[in-house]
């Protein structure tokens, strides 16, 4: 096992590559992330395990829309990737929640108000949902999930649609595509309702993920600037995320622990106003970014 959680490497396509070999190079990478933090995950020893691992996945999600024209992966193995997505989700959402959100809000909280009972309550929760994800993780399920997904990406499909065209201009009409959805999506974020802004960070997600993958078809310092801008961007974007499903969280479990009532109606509310704070600021980050782009 790993020492410490393994983040994504840069790939290197080569500009005589064909569109299949960048795909496979992409798909190695997405799968290698992944399997290298999924023992730690197991192990339970650093919550930073599972969040790369689901950093692998999305990347691997996002990889497989980018080139879904070329290949399109089969159903039953897009619903296995959906089940181990659901498997690692709420354990994530639960371990921001108790050990990054609540313990920020209840530093300078009154004592009164019972935050320490729900931090509490929110830890063991997180626990639970750690030892679901790290049982998802290990089962026989999971190793044959990878194990197919390894088999596909090294299959070399006999109808591929123009298996000659240049993967640069492959590659920019993604990343036009990519940065035309965001545009779309981004118009007037300080004004957007929670739906707007999930989808702008969606879109700003892909487009990311899209400029990493193909980072080395481009020169180093802009493509390097341009994906530090989004990532800016695109962390304001999760902030506000993260505090919406803590909202949620939250909202879940007022009903089954009345006597948590007040807290949890503090940290909704702290939530709320620090949201509204987070969006004033999207204009200005976005205003930067649309140049960037």
């Amino acid at each position: 096992m790993n020492a410490t959680p393994v983040t994504a490497s840069p790939i290197a396509l080569h500009k005589d590559m064909g569109i299949l070999q960048a795909h496979a190079a992409v798909m190695a990478e997405c799968l290698r992330h992944i399997e290298a933090n999924a023992p730690g995950v197991v192990a339970g020893t650093d919550a930073e395990f599972l969040h790369q691992m689901r950093v692998g996945l999305r990347r691997l999600n996002a990889a497989l829309r980018l080139f879904g024209n070329v290949r399109s992966l089969p159903q039953p193995l897009r619903l296995e990737v959906k089940w181990l997505d659901a498997a690692l989700g709420p354990a994530r959402d639960w371990e921001v929640l108790a050990n990054s959100t609540l313990p920020r809000i209840t530093a300078s909280a009154p004592a009164h108000l019972g935050l320490a009972a729900l931090l509490q309550l929110a830890q063991e929760a997180a626990q639970r949902h750690n030892a679901s994800a790290a049982q998802a993780v290990a089962s026989p399920r999971c190793r044959a999930l990878l194990d197919a997904l390894h088999a596909w990406a090294a299959q070399t499909p006999q109808d591929m649609p123009q298996p000659n065209a240049r993967l640069k201009r492959f590659a920019k009409a993604l990343l036009d595509s990519a940065s035309k959805r965001l545009r779309r999506r981004a118009q007037h974020l300080p004004q957007a309702g929670q739906r707007r802004l999930h989808r702008s960070r969606i879109a700003a997600k892909r487009l990311r993920y899209a400029l990493e993958f193909f980072t080395s078809q481009y020169p180093s310092g802009p493509a390097r600037r341009r994906i530090d801008t989004l990532g800016v961007f695109q962390d304001a974007l999760g902030a506000i995320n993260d505090a919406a499903v803590a909202h949620a969280l939250l909202e879940h479990e007022a009903a089954s622990h009345p006597a948590l009532h007040t807290a949890i109606a503090y940290v909704r509310g702290y939530l709320q106003a620090d949201s509204r704070h987070q969006t004033k600021a999207l204009a200005g980050l976005w205003k930067r970014l649309r140049r960037a782009l």
